[in-house]
């Protein structure tokens, strides 16, 4: 008789923390949002004060305290996620699994549920953590702050821990895919890192245009902004792009983990 999904779950969760490096490879995520964050508040800050009025009108404080981190973090996410899946392939361990759970949807299903998890927590630890120290560094330099209570503060803060769990689920849903750490990784950087920061600087000017407003990820971030820039997708709807991009892969990631051999 198969687990509940529960308790399949929770072996999920047994799986993730016994792996030794997974759980360092956490509080790597994490320290990679919050420092490389203040270092990138702190140069704005000094930027700010030689700033033309119109630099200082868009200037958001809150984007400010999380992307540069995020530039970083969201690798490291987007690998472990990977690894929720490569790791039992890498082993052989995913026989047991598919002998244990022969529901091989409600198994992935369980990978996805217990790695969202996850990464939301890391997310959310992540995001408040880079906005309350990068404001703590734009405030002393100099620079406008923001604070939670602010029209669209709160909301970019908690959308940047939902945009990790966007990130990290491409991953599982690659490592479904590719079944191959390596490959899996390579494509989650070359999409969520190559392309939407090298690409629009080699592409043609309307190419790279559509890259930086529409791209999966480009458009996922502007749930992290307070100050609109008329270019870019508002913060929902762009979230929804990246929402919409990870439900895809996801959904090919449970066609393929259904019909193939382990």
């Amino acid at each position: 008789m198969s687990m509940a999904f529960a308790d399949t779950v929770r072996s999920e969760w047994t799986k993730f923390r016994t792996i030794p490096s997974n759980i360092p490879t956490m509080l790597t995520a994490v320290a990679l949002m919050v420092f490389p964050g203040a270092l990138t508040a702190n140069g704005a800050s000094e930027n700010y004060q030689a700033a033309s009025e119109a630099t200082r009108a868009v200037f958001d404080p809150t984007y400010i305290s999380m992307y540069g981190g995020f530039l970083f973090a969201q690798i490291t996410v987007g690998a472990l996620g990977v690894l929720v899946v490569t790791h039992e392939y890498a082993t052989g361990l995913i026989r047991t699994s598919t002998t244990v759970v022969p529901r091989r949807g409600r198994l992935l299903g369980a990978k996805v549920a217990t790695f969202a998890l996850i990464a939301l927590l890391m997310g959310w630890v992540s995001s408040f953590g880079s906005f309350f120290l990068g404001q703590a560094v734009l405030g002393s330099g100099g620079a406008p702050t923001a604070s939670l209570g602010e029209p669209g503060v709160l909301r970019a803060v908690v959308g940047m821990g939902l945009l990790w769990v966007l990130v990290g689920l491409s991953g599982v849903a690659l490592g479904g895919l590719l079944r191959s750490t390596m490959s899996a990784t390579t494509v989650l950087v070359a999409v969520n890192f190559i392309i939407p920061i090298i690409g629009p600087r080699l592409l043609p000017d309307g190419v790279g245009a559509w890259v930086q407003t529409y791209w999966p990820i480009q458009a996922g971030l502007q749930i992290t902004t307070t100050v609109q820039n008329a270019e870019r997708m508002l913060p929902w709807p762009g979230f929804g792009v990246m929402a919409a991009f990870t439900a895809v892969l996801l959904i090919a990631a449970f066609a393929l983990f259904r019909s193939r051999d382990a």
